[in-house]
C-alpha cells in the first residue's frame, strides 16, 4: 500500500514519530511519502500519489489544521483511508465520532499501526486491534471521564463539552507498553530528508528512551503514565549498543555534527549507573559527537555530569519553570527547591557546559493567593526572569503558558475560570499570547514581550541596567514586532554557536535565516505573515487564543 504521512511543518527537530512509523510500515513493506502542509503541496501530492492510507499524528493547538488537511483528503477522495494518532487523539478519542476519520490511534501505537495495516492491505477486519479505535468500535472501548462537574462544563459557556473532550478509552483496551526498544527499525530519516532543508542541517535528534516519572502539571506524562498503570515500566530506554548503532549508520548516511538527545529525562539516576557507565565509554568510540540532552537540577551530581562529559556532552536543559518556589513546587509540581537549582547550575558552570532553561511565563495564580503573598501576576514572571541571572544560563527560554490535554495544570486552569477548556481555540505554537482569560490585556503584552526580552537579559548577567530597564520600562511599550528582531539574533547565535555549535558554510547560514524568521514570526503570531501562501493549510483559519487569525489581506 502507498502511505502519505502529512506534517504542518519542518522547523529543526527531526519529525521522530513519523520516521519510526514509516520505518515500521516500510518493514511490512509498504511505500511511505510525506507532505507538508507549509509548503502548500497536499492536493499535487494526492494526485500524483494517489495514497491508500493519509496518516497524521497531532498535538493540541495544531489538531485544527489537520482537522482542516483531513477534510481536503477526503474530498479528494473519500476512499482514502485516514487515521490520526498522536496526544491529541489520545487524549479526546472521542473527535472519531465527530470527524470524518476512518481511526485514530491511542497512547503507544508501534505494534497497533502496523496489525492496522496489514488488516487493511488483506481486507480482514481491524476494530479489535488494542490502541485502534474505529466509528464501530467507539461504543465499546470509549468511556465517560470520570472528572469534577465544573470540568465537564465549559467554564461560563453554560452547555456541555463536545463529545471528544468527554470521552476516554478504557484501559483495557491498551496493550502493555513496549519494554523492548531494541527491535524497533531505525527511523526512516530519508522520507523527512529527501524533502527538506535537514538533510544539510547538521543537528540529529534522536529519543533514547520513552517515559518520564514526574508529576509536572504542565505535562501530559502522569497522565499517560495513569492510563498505563499496570501495563509495564514507565521508563524505558534503547540499550546503549542499539543506540550507538543507529547513530553511527547516521553519522556514516548524513552530515552530522550534533547530537541532540530528546528523551524527557536523559538520566533518571543521581548515580552513575550501568548503562551510563556503558554510554560513556562506547558512545565516544562509536559515534565520537558532542551532544545535548535533558535532565533535572535535583537530579544532576558532579558524578554522573563527570560521565556524561567523557561522553560528550556540551550542552545540558534544565528546566526551573518558575522563580516563586509556590508556583513551582504548589501549582506546577516541579517538587525542586531553589538552592538545588541554582547549585546545578552552578555545577555546569564550573565544570564548562553550556546551559538551557525553560521557563515558563503566565502560569495563573489565584487571586487570593497573589493577595497573600502581596504580588501581581507579573511578580512571578520577573522571579522567574531573576533566578535564571543568578543561575547565570547560557540560553534562557520563556515561552508563555498554554494548556494542553492531560494536565493537571489545565485542569487547574479550568476549575479557578482561568480556561474555559475549548481547546480548538488554541493557537498551533505555545509561544504566542496567553491564552488564559485571568490576565489583562496589558499583562498579556508585558508577558509577549518578557519572552522576547528575557533572553537578552539572562545573556549578559552582570548588566543589571539591562534587566531593570527590561522589567521597569520595555516590556510594558508595545513594541513586541520591534522586540523580535533582537531575540530572534540572540536566539540564533545561542543556539548555533553556544548550544547546538555548528560549523555552517555562509551559504548554509544564510538559507536558514531565510528558513527560521518566517516561522518564528509565525510562531509569535504578529497580525500580519512576512510571506504569502495561496491555501493556508497549514494555518488557522479562525480567530484562536494566542493568535490572531490570518490576515485575508496577505
Amino acid at each position: 500500500m502507498k502511505i502519505l504521512f502529512v506534517e504542518r511543518d519542518v522547523e529543526y527537530i527531526d519529525p521522530m514519530n513519523v520516521q519510526l512509523l514509516s520505518a515500521l510500515a516500510k518493514q511490512r513493506g509498504h511505500s511511505t511519502f510525506l507532505t507538508i502542509l507549509s509548503h502548500d503541496d497536499l492536493d499535487d501530492d494526492l494526485r500524483r500519489i494517489n495514497p491508500d492510507v493519509v496518516a497524521f499524528s497531532a498535538k493540541t493547538g495544531e489538531h485544527t489544521t489537520y482537522f482542516d488537511a483531513n477534510r481536503r483528503v477526503k474530498s479528494y477522495a473519500s476512499s482514502i483511508f485516514t487515521v490520526m494518532g498522536g496526544p491529541h487523539p489520545t487524549f479526546f478519542p472521542g473527535l472519531i465520532q465527530t470527524h470524518d476519520f476512518d481511526a485514530i490511534g491511542i497512547g503507544e501505537c508501534d505494534d497497533g499501526w502496523q496489525e492496522l495495516l496489514a488488516a487493511l492491505d488483506s481486507g480482514a477486519a481491524f476494530d479489535s486491534i488494542p490502541n485502534i479505535v474505529t466509528k464501530a468500535n467507539a461504543d465499546k472501548v470509549l468511556r465517560v471521564q470520570k472528572r469534577a462537574p465544573e470540568l465537564v462544563q465549559l467554564a461560563g459557556a453554560g452547555s456541555s463539552v463536545r463529545p471528544e473532550y468527554d470521552l476516554e478509552v478504557d484501559p483495557t483496551f491498551l496493550r502493555p507498553r513496549r519494554t523492548v526498544l531494541d527491535d524497533l527499525p531505525f527511523y526512516d530519516r530519508e522520507l523527512v530528508y529527501r524533502k527538506t532543508h535537514l538533510a544539510k542541517f547538521p543537528l540529529r535528534s534522536f529519543m533514547s528512551s520513552r517515559g518520564c516519572p514526574y508529576q509536572c502539571t504542565y505535562c501530559f506524562e502522569p497522565k499517560f503514565n495513569v492510563m498505563y498503570a499496570g501495563k509495564g515500566p514507565i521508563y524505558n530506554r534503547y540499550s546503549v549498543k542499539r543506540l550507538c548503532a543507529e547513530l553511527k549508520e547516521l553519522k556514516e548516511r548524513w552530515p552530522t555534527q550534533f547530537i541532540k538527545f530528546y528523551d524527557d529525562m536523559f538520566i533518571l539516576d543521581r548515580k552513575v549507573d550501568a548503562w551510563l557507565e556503558e554510554f560513556a565509554e562506547v558512545y565516544p568510540r562509536e559515534v565520537g559527537l558532542p551532544f545535548f540532552c535533558l535532565t533535572r537540577a535535583n537530579v544532576l551530581t558532579r558524578e554522573n555530569l563527570g560521565a556524561m562529559k567523557r561522553a560528550g556532552l556540551h550542552s545540558v536543559t534544565m528546566s526551573i519553570e518558575a522563580g516563586n518556589e509556590y508556583v513551582r513546587n504548589t501549582i506546577v509540581k516541579r517538587h525542586m527547591r531553589q538552592a538545588q537549582i541554582v547549585e546545578a547550575y552552578d555545577l555546569c558552570y564550573e565544570q564548562g557546559v553550556v546551559t538551557f532553561a525553560n521557563t515558563i511565563l503566565g502560569i495563573p495564580v489565584r487571586k487570593d493567593v497573589m493577595a497573600e503573598q502581596g504580588k501581581t501576576a507579573i511578580d512571578y514572571d520577573v522571579e522567574s526572569l531573576d533566578l535564571n541571572i543568578a543561575c547565570r544560563v547560557t540560553y534562557a527560554d520563556f515561552p508563555v503558558l498554554h494548556p494542553y490535554p492531560g494536565c493537571e495544570l489545565t485542569e487547574y486552569s479550568v476549575r479557578n475560570g482561568f480556561f474555559d477548556g475549548d481547546f480548538d481555540k488554541l493557537f498551533f505554537s505555545y509561544q504566542a499570547e496567553s491564552p488564559f482569560t485571568c490576565f489583562t490585556s496589558q499583562e498579556a503584552l508585558v508577558q509577549k514581550n518578557l519572552s522576547l526580552l528575557g533572553p537578552i537579559c539572562v545573556m549578559f548577567p552582570r548588566a543589571r541596567w539591562l534587566r531593570d530597564l527590561t522589567v521597569k520600562v520595555l516590556v510594558k511599550l508595545p513594541l513586541t514586532k520591534l522586540y523580535f528582531f533582537p531575540w530572534y539574533l540572540a536566539k540564533g547565535y545561542l543556539n548555533i554557536f553556544r548550544v547546538y555549535p555548528m560549523k555552517l558554510s555562509l551559504p548554509s547560514l544564510a538559507r536558514n535565516v531565510a528558513y527560521s524568521i518566517l516561522r518564528e514570526w509565525r510562531k509569535r503570531s504578529p497580525n500580519r505573515l512576512m510571506y504569502r501562501k495561496r491555501t493556508r493549510l497549514d494555518r488557522p483559519t479562525l480567530q484562536t487564543l494566542g493568535g490572531p487569525p490570518p490576515d485575508p489581506g496577505r
